[in-house]
């Protein structure tokens, strides 16, 4: 096979404002939105076309492929230009290309060089990606469109897979008047479909789909990340009282009210968290990947406080809590107190991109848990960890003092509270 053909290298732009809304509309989408909640995602398989000997008619130009392609599209609306088509390049030898027909014109050679950006190894098998890319959503019918603007959804793709997996990266961001009440609000959906209006009268037409997630600032206090996520595609309850969500399809327009209609989805009972040690207990030792190069060990540390914090590169909270601690580093550092931030249930690769984009912020030590989600998690395994970031405050004799879960803002003060119990000073 010939090499592959010169391409116009034309990187995809990756927007970062929402789309702007008719007059009556209430939401706006953000085309990157999802990624600062920091939710999750739900992968979604796109699999590739069944007729593999035959090209798709819309495509009018392609690359010189090295192996032979494998087609896929992606939907994102419902209106005449949702389709997106994608070829996959993947030699017995050599780097896997994916070709993504992003500007909708049939040519595979104008929207980039077909390039992964990204190739790793997790538990035994390959991957490529994660690439985040900007797609037209288009709306109305099959023969007309009412509205389109660029929603971004990411790929990746597992050799030996015979299909391709894709997630959501769009959110709808707004306000909903809820009783009178007007609340800042944020949908999303997971089915990577770019489709909010999904009502549910049936249980089976909950498992034609998946969750529209909506999050209300509940509260008041314009905080979301901390909201537990309400399924909208049936009713709800919020409080004492049950309501339902009317949406368009598009996301831009939602308006929750009273209804008598019954409750489809049952929340989720909370799950009970294995207690943290105790006060008094001694830490248990483990051993680390330090950054800079060697091994952690705990026990190292033996003769001096220690805060211990572990945290994960996709944690919002953790990483909002990171100044504070920083802050309280400067002020006891020299009174024999070292911070230790564990960076757990993460991928390396992750980590080694966080950590340098970042350490110029900060003073203390990070090190990493090779064991990811694993079974042996130094967070989970050792000091009974559920949810991060957690911060336990060890003694110089290596015993707990205390184990502080999450983060309050600049206001909460528990570190600094737990550190005064060991007569260190926070001026």
């Amino acid at each position: 096979m010939k090499a592959s053909m010169s391409l116009i290298s034309c990187s995809l732009v990756l927007l970062a404002f929402p789309v702007a809304s008719r007059a009556h509309d209430n939401m706006a989408i953000d085309p990157m939105g999802a990624t600062q909640l920091r939710l999750g995602y739900m992968p979604v398989q796109l699999p590739f076309l069944k007729d593999k000997d035959k090209k798709p008619y819309r495509i009018v130009c392609e690359p010189s492929y090295r192996s032979k392609p494998k087609y896929a599209v992606i939907s994102l609306g419902n209106g005449p230009k949702s389709k997106t088509l994608i070829a996959l390049d993947e030699p017995e030898q050599g780097e896997y290309k994916i070709y993504i027909d992003a500007n909708q014109n049939g040519d595979l050679t104008d929207d980039g060089d077909g390039s992964w950006r990204g190739k790793t190894e997790r538990g035994g098998r390959t991957m490529y990606g994660v690439l985040k890319v900007l797609l037209n959503a288009s709306y109305g019918s099959k023969t007309s469109e009412r509205k389109s603007f660029p929603l971004g959804v990411a790929f990746y793709r597992f050799v030996g897979q015979d299909y391709l997996l894709c997630y959501r990266l769009a959110a709808s961001t707004g306000f909903v008047n809820i009783d009178g009440k007007r609340h800042k609000a944020v949908l999303l959906e997971n089915d990577a479909d770019g489709l909010y209006k999904k009502p549910a009268a049936s249980q089976e037409d909950l498992r034609k789909s998946r969750p529209v997630w909506l999050l209300i600032d509940q509260k008041g206090d314009g905080k979301l990340i901390d909201s537990s996520p309400i399924d909208i595609r049936s009713p709800f309850k919020i409080g004492d009282n049950v309501y339902e969500a009317r949406v368009n399809d598009e996301g831009t327009w939602l308006s929750i009210r009273p209804t008598s209609k019954p409750i489809l989805i049952e929340p989720k009972k909370p799950v009970e968290r294995p207690a943290l040690l105790a006060a008094g207990t001694a830490a248990p030792d483990f051993r680390a990947e330090k950054w800079g190069g060697g091994t952690l060990k705990l026990s190292d540390y033996k003769g001096q406080a220690v805060i211990l914090d572990f945290w994960a590169t996709w944690c919002g909270p953790c990483q909002r809590s990171m100044p504070h601690i920083e802050k309280v580093h400067q002020a006891v550092k020299s009174q024999g107190v070292a911070v230790i931030a564990l960076c757990v249930w993460d991928s390396k690769e992750a980590y080694q991109k966080w950590v340098p984009e970042n350490q110029a912020k900060y003073t203390f030590q990070f090190a990493f848990d090779p064991n990811g989600r694993g079974t042996e998690s130094i967070a989970s395994k050792l000091f009974k960890v559920s949810g991060i970031p957690t911060t336990y405050i060890i003694d110089k004799e290596g015993k707990v003092v205390d184990a502080i879960v999450g983060f309050g803002g600049e206001g909460d003060r528990r570190i600094e509270e737990s550190l005064k119990k060991l007569g260190i000073n926070i001026h």
